[in-house]
This record gives structure tokens, sequence and C-alpha cells, in this order.
């Protein structure tokens, strides 16, 4: 289940640590507190249509593939507002 990632205190040249079904992830500083957001609200609206780690894995895949559009290994801002664009129909 995602309720929060797990964020690891202080930061490294502005970057995060999210765990997301098993994935670690880094995330730029200024837009975690929007990813976090989204996979909150993502995760309470389907909670109960679909199984919490069917939802978790189609989360990590698709920050996954953000991260392979963007050739990048930390995800940025840019990616972030793709990625809710993407995600709107799973509200």
């Amino acid at each position: 289940m995602f309720t929060q990632p797990t964020l690891y205190l202080g930061t490294m040249n502005g970057q995060h640590k999210i765990t997301l079904s098993g994935v670690v992830f880094y995330v730029e500083e200024e837009c975690r507190k929007l990813l976090t957001d989204h996979l909150n609200i993502i995760n309470r609206s389907n909670s109960a249509v679909k199984s919490e780690e069917m939802v978790d894995e189609k989360m990590a895949e698709m920050l996954l593939d953000e991260l392979k559009e963007e050739g990048k290994e930390v995800i940025t801002q840019s990616a972030v507002k793709h990625f809710i664009e993407r995600t709107r129909y799973l509200r």
C-alpha cells in the first residue's frame, strides 16, 4: 500500500529518495510534495476499486517511464507535471 512514500531525512544535492512499490526514486526537492500529494490522492481514490499493490506497481512503472522519456535519473518538475496529466483518469 502506498501511504506516505519512504522519505529519508536530509537532502543530497536538493534531492529526496522516495520508495514506491520497492523501487527507489530520486526526486528534486521542489517537486517532492507535489508528487507525494498526487500519489496519495490516487491511492485513496483507488483503494476500494483495485488492489493497493496493483495501484502502487502501476504508479512506479509510470514514473520509470517518465525517467526513460527524459533520459534522466532524477524525477524533475516537468516529469511530475507530465505524470499528473497521464494519471488524471486514475483519480
